[in-house]
Formats: structure tokens, C-alpha cells, sequence
């Protein structure tokens, strides 16, 4: 395949089903404790976020490290991850030249990957995240506005993904108002683990966690989890994502649409309606700044 991913990748699957496979990244320098203990000091700190290890999947984990901080330094927690029970989540790493050749290389493969399925030219508004973990620590349940690669690359973990467009799982206007860069909100409920998709996950292996699907992990008793997420936007899920911002300033005007996922055609229309509203108002705010003074 590339540099990144084995051969064993069913890229027709992508966005329609979770899967398993292998990744070729063990070994990288810049992703073991050692590497990210010189690089994540030089990143800008909001980037590096921190927090006790979580244990209730009913946290909301946007603001985990603002609500749990564990009452330490970056370093401190990265010196004690394997005994302090703490949790780090890194944003957009790729800035660091530690990660530059990494990110170059997930960029190209996962565009081939798309191109080789059929769904997308491009992919959109790529990034790199990056978790290290304190054994038994867990990822509270949540969904991302975008496609997900997730790498494990020490440790073991179990993670749970649920089927996207499900209202008994996400309800759809909390999706649609997530993706109009909302707040998230917790969503766990016990009653949802029937209807979880779990893999048993340990160093060399990948999964893919499709667009906007639900999903928590809890890392494994034995050692320091590492695991490295590449997000990305395809053609479809850029449609289906201004279908659902659409849909959120519908519902703000008293309507009830149509839940997205249900019908290519209208996804588009809504996809489209979304893009000449945006270019509307920018030509609208420009006017405004040009008008002259009283």
C-alpha cells in the first residue's frame, strides 16, 4: 500500500462500516514517549490538552481537561503517565516538523484510498490527533464531524463504534447542531452498548470509525496507551455535513426537515442551498464594511 497503511485496508467500506487492519508506523520516532516528551513542549499549549484518566463515558470530553484537570504540568504528566491516571490529547501536531513527513505521507495514501473507492477527488481539512493514556483509562462516548483512522501504536484498547446516521443512537438534531460548530453535549446512555461494535485493539492495528459514528474505548490494564487519530472530510461527508448545517438554520425558523443520510439527491440540493447561503452572507457582510460611516 504506502508507508503508512498494509495491504489488508477494504476501502470500499470506508464511511459505510467500521473495519479493522493494519498499520506500518511502529517503530516511528516521533510516536514513542520519548519522541512526543520533545515534541509536545514545543507545541502551543491550547493544542496539548490534559486531564485525570476518565472513567465515565457520560463525560463530556470537549471540555475533559478543563472539568478533570489532574493539578499537574505537561511535563510532569507525561514523566508519570504509567502511575498517575491521566489522559492526553494532542490537536493538529503536524505543525511540529517531528510530524511533517508523517502527515504527508497519511495525506497522499488516504487521498488514494478515496480516489481507489470512488468517493472522493480530494480529501478535506485533514488532521492529525494524537492520545496517550494511563492504563484503564477511557475515552468517553462521543462522534466527530469527520472520518477517522485510528492507529494504535502502544498499549492495547478496546473500542466500541456505533452505526452513524441512527437517531436512536445520535439523534439527529444534535448532530446537525454539532456541525454547525455547537457545543457537543454527553449522550451516553447504558441501554446504547446493545448496539456496539467492539474490536479488541493492540499495536500494529488501525480501525476506521466512519463519519459522525458514536463510539468510546477503554485502554487496556497493562501498559501506556498510544494511538494516533488522522481526521479527514471527503467529498460526501462535506454534503452531508452542509446538509446537516442546513438543516440546523431550518429548524432555528420553526421546520422540520428531512434527516440527511436518507437521499443523495436532497442531500445536495441542502449541500448546495448551505454554500449559496454562506456566499450570500459574506457578499452581504463585505457590503456592510464598505458602506460609508453615518
Amino acid at each position: 500500500m504506502g508507508h503508512c497503511f498494509g495491504a489488508d485496508l477494504p476501502s470500499a467500506q470506508l464511511d459505510r462500516a467500521p473495519f479493522k487492519f493494519q498499520h506500518q508506523l511502529l517503530g516511528h520516532p516521533a510516536l514513542t514517549i520519548e519522541g512526543l516528551a520533545e515534541s509536545l513542549p514545543r507545541l502551543p499549549s491550547h493544542r496539548v490538552m490534559y486531564s485525570k484518566g476518565l472513567s465515565d463515558l457520560a463525560i463530556n470530553f470537549d471540555r475533559a481537561h478543563i472539568d478533570h484537570h489532574n493539578g499537574m504540568s505537561l511535563v510532569q504528566t507525561i514523566e508519570t503517565i504509567r502511575t498517575s491516571s491521566s489522559y492526553i490529547a494532542v490537536r493538529d501536531p503536524q505543525d511540529d516538523p517531528a510530524f511533517q513527513g508523517l502527515y504527508a505521507d497519511l495525506c497522499a495514501e488516504v487521498t488514494a484510498l478515496q480516489r481507489q473507492a470512488g468517493r472522493s477527488r480530494a480529501i478535506h481539512e485533514p488532521r492529525m490527533w494524537l492520545f496517550i493514556a494511563s492504563p484503564n483509562a477511557q475515552t468517553p462516548f462521543h462522534f466527530d464531524r469527520y472520518s477517522n483512522f485510528l492507529m494504535q501504536l502502544r498499549g492495547s484498547k478496546q473500542v466500541a463504534v456505533f452505526p452513524n446516521f441512527r437517531e436512536d443512537i445520535v439523534p439527529q438534531e444534535i448532530c446537525e447542531s454539532y456541525m454547525a460548530r455547537n457545543d457537543s453535549i454527553p449522550l451516553w446512555r447504558d441501554e446504547l452498548d446493545r448496539h456496539a461494535i467492539k474490536f479488541d485493539f493492540k499495536a500494529g492495528e488501525a480501525i476506521h470509525i466512519p463519519y459522525i459514528s458514536g463510539h468510546y474505548v477503554k485502554n487496556g490494564p497493562e501498559d501506556v496507551s498510544i494511538s494516533m487519530a488522522f481526521f479527514f472530510q471527503t467529498d460526501e461527508t462535506l454534503r452531508w455535513s452542509r446538509a446537516m448545517q442546513f438543516n440546523h438554520r431550518l429548524r432555528k425558523l420553526g421546520l422540520k426537515p428531512g434527516a440527511v443520510g436518507a437521499s443523495a439527491a436532497r442531500d445536495t440540493l441542502k449541500s448546495t442551498a448551505m454554500q449559496l447561503a454562506r456566499g450570500a452572507g459574506r457578499v452581504l457582510r463585505r457590503g456592510a464594511g464598505q458602506a460609508p460611516a453615518g
